[in-house]
């Protein structure tokens, strides 16, 4: 019976050595990143028999996007999904995506330039700073919302917006005369209700997922921008995983770019109509309009 005794012990040591995979994210609990995360854990989980078990924490619970990066180089956060402007201060070429009317304002054609050899090499760029960066996600593009009308460059003169920490934000809101103000996405909503800030920019889906409608009075579609995340992994987490387990989340994060995308897609509409709902003046910009824009932030 002793050598039953230690079999059982064997195995329960044995199925009790689950791999932990924490994934951490700057977005609320059912907004479209959130959904996304949601999918890769329930992959990973089934394709992997629970031998990983996936833990989300949303929401910033775990820290502002640097504390999340230097997580996945220690080495104790295992995932994250953040817009790469956060790793401005880590590895400042991620931030050209940033760069303001530059890229396609087609998402279809943003995603095939992500998939494809330019979007390969971009996520290489990370492997330098101990993070592996497996994919991007396109979340919608960017407008800009605030207290008064945005309709030209010179409407941004002398307002505070806030930034992520990226240079090419920052040269953004310079090259237009405004102040930008680097700030925690969790402090946002606050700081706009206090006046702190004046606006900020942020696709119509994260906008209306954390409620800045309820204090800004206008939102310009600009889509001057992406606000396109990068899923990373800790790369000497993930490189000392067994093969089939890298292809479980391979499997999990390409599953999870499908549901962000659809929900970022849904969460524009619902949002829209709360913003007009509320009273929001919502600016198109025309073609000319853009083109403005466009000059105006040639310098960044």
């Amino acid at each position: 019976s002793s050598s039953q005794e230690t079999g059982k012990t064997e195995q329960s040591t044995t199925s009790g050595d689950k791999i932990v995979m924490k994934i951490a994210h700057a977005a609320k609990p059912g907004s479209a990143r959130d959904l996304g995360a949601q999918k890769v854990k329930e992959i990973v989980e089934s394709e992997t028999n629970g031998r990983v078990e996936v833990q989300i924490y949303p929401a910033s619970q775990l820290g502002g996007g640097p504390d999340l990066i230097e997580g996945m180089q220690m080495g104790t956060i295992e995932m994250v999904i953040l817009p790469s402007s956060f790793l401005g201060g880590f590895q400042p070429l991620t931030c050209i995506m940033d760069i303001p009317f530059f890229f396609p304002s087609d998402y279809k054609k943003m995603i095939e330039l992500e998939q494809g050899p330019a979007g390969q090499k971009l996520r290489e760029t990370t492997d330098s700073i101990g993070v592996k960066t497996l994919d991007i996600w396109h979340t919608g593009y960017k407008g800009f919302s605030a207290q008064t009308p945005l309709r030209k460059p010179e409407d941004f003169v002398g307002l505070k917006f806030r930034v992520m920490p990226s240079p090419i934000q920052i040269a953004q809101y310079e090259v237009l005369g405004a102040t930008p103000v680097n700030m925690d996405f969790s402090e946002c909503y606050n700081a706009l209700q206090t006046g702190a800030i004046d606006g900020q920019e942020n696709p119509i889906d994260t906008t209306y997922d954390m409620k800045f409608h309820e204090v800004q009075k206008t939102f310009t579609i600009s889509n001057h921008g992406v606000l396109d995340q990068f899923i990373m992994v800790s790369k000497v987490w993930y490189e000392k995983l067994p093969e089939d387990i890298q292809a479980a989340i391979m499997k999990g994060v390409e599953e999870g770019r499908k549901v962000t995308l659809e929900n970022t897609h849904k969460t524009e509409e619902i949002g829209l109509k709360a913003f007009k709902d509320a009273g929001l003046e919502i600016i198109e910009l025309t073609p000319e309009e853009r083109a403005a824009f466009a000059e105006a932030t040639k310098g960044v």
